[in-house]
């Protein structure tokens, strides 16, 4: 790079660091919103909250870094517009090819770090992430033993506790059994006891009542029947296993993994193969709106008459076509999925927008009317 492309190269990166902790901070607390309640939920420490939050870097990033990217190419020219330094360096012959040149080199390096992100970071952090919170809901005390909340650990299963301690005592509890809807049983307690042991891989959990009631409702006969007792044990066991068993995300799995589907299918994945297809095909498909919207964005705006009013409505365009760009890719993840034959879809959103920022770019460039169309403007 020459001073002149390594001066406009330079010009983005402050924006870009901007927009992107921006963006970064509004959309990592928004998803560590949901986190705070199963780390206070299970009383573990802040240490483990701090690394769910660091987890969840590379989603965020992933998402935000096209983003970023092409709002701080926007906000540089515009700035380099209403500055006059965009002015001269057009009047003195500059060509759109040689501007755009400092954002292809800039865009080629976001699009670098977001295959880094998407393709290194993303499956390892999500599959820590998620084997985290597993262990976490595997802690039955901390899953269960939630005050004055109606839980549902199961489907059918509804418990209610008053009160309890950390070693799993329990004072005033509420059990409600519907599994079978032909008899419905409830169970009232004054006093129980959440006892787990692990057996191996499987995790033991019983629910001692004291003193308590079972009434258990038949529908036909519309009778209850009630039972009093001093001690009575529900086994929570099947329900807890059940519950605890985790399926993997498809954005857990490697970009050769995704792209070879039926792998994962015969070593027992559970969802369908367009799935995994189309997110291998995304992790393709969705970096490369990082170098070719800020390559739109200078094209678009280059290609506008220079106006002394500024350049308002150039921009507003832009910016509408270029999220349209986004959503499309983003859309056509889920195309994929239902039609996999149609994976080339994945690609069309980006290689459209990229054709049309070439040819903004060429006919901007064509015909030595560049410096013609500035200096009228600025007339």
């Amino acid at each position: 790079m020459n001073r002149l492309d390594r001066y406009l190269f330079l010009q983005h990166l402050g924006p870009f660091g901007f927009f992107t902790l921006a963006l970064a901070g509004i959309l990592w607390l928004a998803q560590t919103l949901p986190l705070v309640e199963i780390v206070i939920d299970s009383g573990r420490s802040g240490l483990i909250f701090l690394e769910f939050s660091s987890l969840l870097l590379p989603n965020v990033l992933s998402m935000i870094l096209p983003i970023s990217a092409f709002i701080a190419t926007i906000f540089t020219v515009n700035k380099l517009y209403t500055e006059s330094e965009m002015v001269v360096a057009m009047a003195a012959g500059v060509s759109p090819m040689r501007i755009a040149k400092s954002t292809l080199i800039f865009g080629i390096f976001v699009m670098m770090g977001m295959y880094i992100v998407v393709i290194a970071l993303l499956p390892i952090a999500n599959t820590r992430l998620g084997d985290q919170i597993q262990i976490i809901k595997r802690d039955a005390l901390g899953t269960f033993l939630r005050e004055k909340q109606f839980i549902h650990p199961a489907q059918g299963i509804t418990i209610y506790i008053k009160s309890s301690s950390k070693a799993g005592e329990i004072i005033g509890m509420f059990l409600h059994d519907q599994r079978d809807p032909n008899s419905p049983v409830t169970y009232s307690a004054h006093q129980a006891l959440l006892q787990q042991d692990q057996n191996g891989d499987k995790l033991e959990l019983r629910l001692v009542m004291s003193n308590g009631i079972a009434q258990r409702y038949f529908v036909k006969e519309n009778t209850v029947n009630t039972v009093e007792f001093s001690q009575f044990v529900f086994d929570l066991s099947d329900l807890v296993n059940q519950t605890n068993t985790r399926n993997r995300l498809p954005v857990e799995y490697t970009l050769p993994e995704l792209l070879a589907p039926q792998k994962l299918i015969d070593a027992g994945a559970t969802r369908p193969f367009g799935a995994y297809f189309a997110e291998g095909h995304n992790k393709l498909a969705q970096p490369m709106l990082a170098l070719i919207l800020p390559l739109f964005a200078v094209a678009m705006l280059l290609s506008a008459k220079y106006r002394r009013a500024g350049l308002g409505m150039r921009i507003t365009v832009t910016s509408v076509l270029g999220i349209t760009a986004l959503i499309l890719t983003l859309a056509a993840k889920s195309w994929v999925s239902a039609e996999p034959s149609q994976y080339l879809a994945a690609y069309l959103p980006p290689l459209i927008t990229l054709l049309v920022a070439s040819l903004l770019l060429l006919h901007a460039n064509n015909k030595g009317q560049w410096k013609t169309r500035v200096l009228e403007g600025v007339k």
